[in-house]
Parts: C-alpha cells; structure tokens; sequence
C-alpha cells in the first residue's frame, strides 16, 4: 500500500514560489486498515462537487516521533530562492 509522502507543497501566489515542507518521523510501522465511510460531504461542494471520490489507502500509525522540518521556498522551476 501506499504512504504519504514525506514533502507536503504551498504556492505563494505574492512571490510565485512553492513553498516545500519536509516531515520527519521515526518508528514508521503503518498498518492498512478496512474504512468504511458511510457519508462524505466535503465532495459536495466547491470545484470537486459532482465527482466519485475513490479511497486510495488507509493506514493506522501509532508511537512515533513526527514533525515538520522548516519550509523552503522555491521558485517556479525548482530553483533556491
């Protein structure tokens, strides 16, 4: 199954520039888990009102160091800035 990712991404619309954020974590055991989801209303309204949403992965963590290095702002060809 899959995981997340360890970079999450933040466009900064005042300098055209991704702002990129590393998390760190340690013990990462993840373990799938079944869902069943019996009501989702965030899909109804907005730009993604109208689609079927499909579950990629669950996963249950537990007991582990977690937390966000400082954020890195990039420009829009990847670039340090």
């Amino acid at each position: 199954f899959a995981g997340p990712l360890p970079y999450t991404f933040e466009y900064e619309p005042q300098t055209r520039s991704v702002i990129v954020i590393k998390a760190f974590r340690a013990h990462w055991e993840p373990r799938p888990v079944t869902v069943d989801v019996r009501r989702l209303t965030f899909f109804d309204h907005g730009p993604f009102a109208g689609t079927r949403p499909v579950l990629a992965n669950a996963f249950h963590v537990a007991g582990l160091d977690y937390g966000w290095e400082r954020g890195r702002r990039r420009s829009e060809n990847g670039g340090v800035r």
